[in-house]
């Protein structure tokens, strides 16, 4: 680790695992059924809410990005981000249910700014030998994450606690483990320029940035190429996977919560191998290999449910959990090859702009195949593997050499 202190180290993954709780339990699993359920909110309704926070983040993201490459540094900003999104958390439920989707807009959007601070933060706890392995070790603390989530929530609602007590649980376990990364993760600061720009002035940031990041080998041409992959994994994430599974493969929804189960146990050594093989190799072809990998995996849920081979979906889960904690672990890497440590936090902010709009096309693209055209959701799957082979193909020329 060179001169970068163990516990600076434990501080950056325990926030992993920390944010991941929040991202599991609540977008994820117990908001949506809450309001959705309980509240007889619409899925139409709740998508619009996660979307309209999905484009404030886009909008925002290279701005907030740009902000933390300044002489201020990163751990400023990303408490700011932190304590948004954990106090409109604990207040989940408590006022009207018009305020609670507000509250929850307001946390999803301090939760992925945070995020863009966070990834960012990797050059402060890494260096170029081993920073695979520690963005592995991110995402498996981050996986942990999920299932002490996940163990939490359901302890809580078997004792008949509500959703409104799981909300402010979820709350005060991001608290906790996010702690010790204000504390103790000492940061390397990378400029010496003090940036001041207008939160007003994000669009023109955002345009700027996507120029800015033409100046850079391979780096515009690596974000097209990731806006596919994670389109199309982020469409299964969103909660569609789980529809799949009920709807189309016919599993029970304890069948399927237990696939699900399954495949985030398998993220947490899929994240951690694919990080740590992306020193030894690169992580140009591990991205590859990951992208190979769903291609195969969703083949194989279309080939279970047009043949009746329901056990196919188990190697499903499992290939497509190791690839999910494997791909999200390289792909950082990637862009701190491809960008110069002073703009880290800028282009990396481009970077979170590419997951945000892939989140909010690819339910579309989906639900345009599903329902407005009819088709199966075979099809839809089937729409998914052309998006991963469009990204095998633009970034298959992409160097990973180490250019900073």
């Amino acid at each position: 680790m060179g001169n970068v202190k163990k516990r600076s180290l434990f501080s950056w993954l325990l926030f992993d695992l920390a944010n991941t709780v929040y991202a599991f339990i609540i977008p994820g699993l117990y908001f949506s059924v809450w309001l959705v359920s309980e509240k007889g909110w619409t899925d139409q309704q709740l998508g619009l809410a996660t979307s309209s926070a999905m484009v404030i983040v886009a909008i925002l993201g290279p701005w907030i990005g740009r902000k933390s490459d300044s002489s201020e540094g990163k751990k400023k900003l990303l408490l700011i981000m932190t304590l948004l999104c954990i106090i409109s958390t604990f207040l989940l439920g408590t006022f009207s249910v018009e305020i609670s989707v507000l509250l929850f807009v307001i946390s999803l959007i301090g939760f992925n700014l945070g995020s863009v601070v966070y990834d960012a933060l990797i050059v402060s706890v890494s260096n170029n030998e081993n920073r695979g392995k520690i963005s592995g070790l991110g995402v498996a603390f981050g996986y942990t994450g999920s299932l002490i989530g996940f163990g939490v929530a359901t302890l809580l609602q078997n004792n008949g606690y509500s959703y409104e007590e799981i909300f402010k649980s979820v709350a005060l376990l991001f608290l906790i483990f996010s702690l010790p990364a204000f504390f103790f993760i000492e940061e390397k600061i990378v400029s010496s320029e003090k940036i001041k720009t207008s939160i007003l002035n994000s669009l023109n940031i955002v345009i700027k940035s996507w120029k800015h990041s033409r100046e850079y080998e391979g780096l515009t041409r690596f974000l097209i190429g990731r806006f596919f992959y994670a389109d199309a994994i982020n469409t299964l994430i969103s909660g569609l996977l789980a529809v799949y599974l009920v709807e189309e493969v016919g599993l029970t929804p304890g069948d399927s919560q237990n696939i699900l189960a399954l495949a985030i146990v398998v993220s947490i050594i899929g994240g951690y191998i694919f990080g740590k093989a992306a020193d030894l190799y690169g992580p140009r072809k591990l991205i590859l290999t990951s992208i190979v990998c769903w291609i195969v995996s969703l083949s194989l849920a279309i080939v279970a449910t047009e043949f009746d081979q329901l056990w196919l979906i188990y190697v499903t889960g499992v290939l497509g959990g190791f690839n999910i904690g494997g791909i999200f672990a390289v792909d950082r890497v990637f862009m701190t090859r491809l960008s110069p440590e002073i703009h880290l936090g800028e282009f990396y902010g481009l970077y979170s702009t590419v997951g945000r709009f892939a989140t909010i096309l690819g339910p579309i693209l989906w639900g345009l195949i599903v329902n407005t055209l009819n088709l199966s959701r075979n099809v839809a799957m089937g729409s998914l593997i052309v998006l991963l082979a469009v990204s095998f193909y633009i970034i298959k020329d992409v160097s990973d050499k180490e250019r900073y």
